[in-house]
């Protein structure tokens, strides 16, 4: 399958990396770049992948799980990537999209529904072609979901959380990440969102096992 979307992977260490008093690996397009604070400020570096690989492998492998549990729920395989990181990425990517088709399957046979439901904290795993563990670090506090579907054979439109009364971030539908969204906000839409709420759960539990950052 070929992507024609930049993807990318994103983790917060929560803590300190060499001269980094905290620190946030990005892993995008062939490349590793660090970012977060240092004595004389805040900086971003370029990095070699060799040299992060083993802080970065229990969270392919926590992603590894999620997308286990999602194939499972959905119906579709789920087989982990190659070796090296950029190859696992895209790998795990594709999947993403072959499981948000399924989803999209699955929730056209809703119906129109509207959702508004506030939320104490909103964790968003995916983000397009994203793997956003800053999202699962540090979740919207106090957040409202809010999800409108008035077509009768497709469903059409977006996810929208917001924060203080403005749009901080949204998916569509019809995409995992949207699916991810409407399981927190709206599990009594459809059984596999039950499911894929459960996943998320312990997602994050499994998350915060294996990070150096407090839950909020």
């Amino acid at each position: 399958m070929f992507l024609c979307k930049p993807v990318e992977l994103i983790v917060p260490l929560c803590g300190p990396w060499r001269d980094f008093q905290e620190v946030t690996f990005i892993a995008r397009e062939g490349r590793v770049v660090a970012v977060g604070k240092t004595r004389e400020g805040y900086d971003e570096r370029a990095v070699a992948p060799e040299e992060v690989s083993d802080l970065l492998k229990p969270y392919l492998e926590l992603y590894d799980w999620l997308g286990s549990e999602v194939g499972r729920a959905l119906g579709v395989e789920y087989a982990r990537g190659g070796r090296d990181l950029f190859s696992w990425l895209r790998s795990h990517v594709e999947f993403v999209d072959v499981a948000g088709a399924r989803w999209g399957r699955a929730i056209d046979g809703v119906g129109p529904f509207s959702v508004r439901r506030f939320l104490r904290r909103v964790y968003m795993p995916y983000s397009g072609h994203s793997l956003t563990l800053s999202y699962v670090a540090f979740p919207f506090p106090d957040a409202v979901v809010h999800a409108e579907n008035k077509a009768r054979v497709m469903a059409v439109g977006s996810v929208v959380v917001e924060w203080g009364g403005v749009r901080v971030a949204s998916a569509g539908i019809r995409t995992l990440a949207g699916a991810f969204l409407l399981a927190q906000a709206a599990p009594e839409l459809l059984p596999l969102l039950g499911e894929l709420k459960r996943a998320l759960e312990e997602f994050v539990g499994r998350f915060y096992g294996v990070s150096g950052c407090e839950k909020s």
